[in-house]
C-alpha cells in the first residue's frame, strides 16, 4: 500500500473539518486524495485497506462492523470518526520554525508534525531554491522520498499551496507541473468541439473515427477521476483548438457523473454530450449498478429528458457503460449530432 496515499487520504479527510464524516464524504475524500486508486477496478478494496491501515494507527475511528454497509464486497464503514493524538502536546522546537513555516506551530497531528519538522529542518539549511524544481524532485531532496509532499497538496489535487494551502509553492521553490492530457487534435477542424471520454477504450475508438471524418477540433482521453487534476491543461487545449463546443461523456453511472459535475466545477463551459448520453439510453445495454447512487446527481441543469431518463435507470439499480457506443456505432455518427 502506498505510504504517499495513506497520508494523502489522511490530510483530504481532516481537510473537510470535519470530525465525524459519512461514507459519502470518505468516498470523495478518497477520490480526491487517491485519484489513481480510484480509478482501479477493485477501488472498494483499495478504500477499505487504507481505512484499515488508518484505524490501526489510530487516527480514526471506525464504526462497529454491523454499521458497514455490505451492499457491496467488500463491505465499506457507514461513517468514521476523526482523532487526534492525545499524547501530543505542543510541537517540538515551537520558537525555532523557519518564517515561511510559522502556521506549523499550532500542529497536532503526528504524521503532519514529523512532516513539517523535516521541512523546517530543510528550510533552515538555507538551500538553494534556483532553479525552482516540480514537487516530487523537491520532496526528494527533503525527504529521500519523491512522493511525500503529495500527501499535502490540495485535496483536489491542484497546486494552490502545501498544507492547506498555508505553505506557498514558492516559499519551497516548486514550480506548478500541470498533468498533461492525452489527446488527438485535428488541425483542420480547428473550431469544431472538443470531446472528453472518461475511458481509454473509448477514447481510441473515437480518435480513430475523428481522424477520417474531423468532427471534432479534439478528442481527449479523461482518465476517469484523473482528468479532474488536468482542467488547466483541458482549458489550454480548448483555446488552441478554437473549440466551438466542450463536450464529455462517460459511463451512465453514478462515479461517471460525479467525475462530470466535479469537472463543471472547474470548467463551467464544458456541457455532457447530449447525443451520445441520449444513444447510450436508447440503445446501450444495461447491467447491473456497481456502487449504489450517493446524494444528489447534479442532474438540474441537464436536459429535462435526459435527467428523468438518468433518474430511472438508476432507480431501477442500472447502468450503462460508455464503450456501447464504440467503433461500428460511430460509422453512423455524423458531424451534425455534435452540435448538441
Amino acid at each position: 500500500m502506498p505510504n504517499g496515499c495513506l497520508l494523502a487520504l489522511l490530510a483530504s479527510l481532516r481537510a473537510t473539518g470535519q470530525k465525524r464524516l459519512t461514507q459519502r464524504e470518505i468516498r470523495q475524500a478518497f477520490t480526491e486524495a487517491c485519484p489513481a486508486l480510484a480509478a482501479e477496478p477493485d477501488a472498494r478494496a483499495r478504500l477499505q485497506a487504507l481505512l484499515l491501515a488508518l484505524a490501526a494507527q489510530g487516527t480514526i475511528r471506525l464504526p462497529d462492523p454491523k454499521r458497514w454497509d455490505d451492499s457491496q464486497t467488500p463491505p465499506l464503514p457507514s461513517s468514521l470518526e476523526l482523532l487526534r493524538d492525545p499524547a501530543a502536546g505542543p510541537t517540538e522546537a515551537a520558537a525555532g520554525w523557519h518564517p515561511a513555516l510559522a502556521f506549523a506551530a499550532m500542529e497536532r497531528q503526528p504524521a503532519v508534525r514529523d512532516a513539517l519538522l523535516q521541512l523546517n529542518r530543510w528550510l533552515q539549511s538555507a538551500p538553494s531554491m534556483t532553479p525552482p524544481v516540480p514537487l516530487r524532485e523537491r520532496s526528494l531532496h527533503v525527504f529521500g522520498d519523491p512522493q511525500v509532499l503529495d500527501a499535502f497538496r490540495s485535496p483536489d489535487g491542484s497546486f494552490g499551496g502545501l498544507f492547506g494551502g498555508l505553505l506557498p509553492l514558492a516559499a519551497i521553490g516548486v514550480i506548478d507541473t500541470p498533468l498533461p492530457l492525452a489527446h488527438e487534435m485535428q488541425p483542420a477542424a480547428l473550431g469544431a468541439p472538443l470531446l472528453v471520454l472518461e475511458n481509454l477504450h473509448s477514447y481510441a475508438s473515437v480518435a480513430r473515427w475523428n481522424a477520417e471524418t474531423q468532427a471534432l477540433s479534439a478528442v481527449v482521453y479523461g482518465g476517469g477521476p484523473a482528468v479532474l487534476a488536468a482542467s488547466a491543461a483541458l482549458r489550454t487545449l480548448a483555446e488552441r483548438s478554437r473549440a466551438s463546443a466542450l463536450f464529455y461523456a462517460g459511463d451512465l453511472d453514478p462515479d461517471g457523473l460525479a467525475i462530470l459535475a466535479r469537472l463543471r466545477q472547474q470548467l463551467p463551459a464544458l456541457q455532457p454530450h447530449p447525443n451520445l448520453y441520449r444513444w447510450l439510453l436508447r440503445h446501450g445495454h444495461r447491467a447491473p449498478m456497481r456502487s449504489a447512487p450517493v446524494g444528489d446527481l447534479a442532474l438540474t441543469d441537464w436536459p429535462a429528458d435526459l435527467a428523468q431518463a438518468i433518474g430511472a435507470l438508476f432507480a431501477g439499480g442500472q447502468r450503462i457503460a460508455q464503450e456501447n457506443f464504440g467503433t461500428r456505432e460511430l460509422h453512423g455518427w455524423y458531424r451534425a449530432r455534435h452540435a448538441s
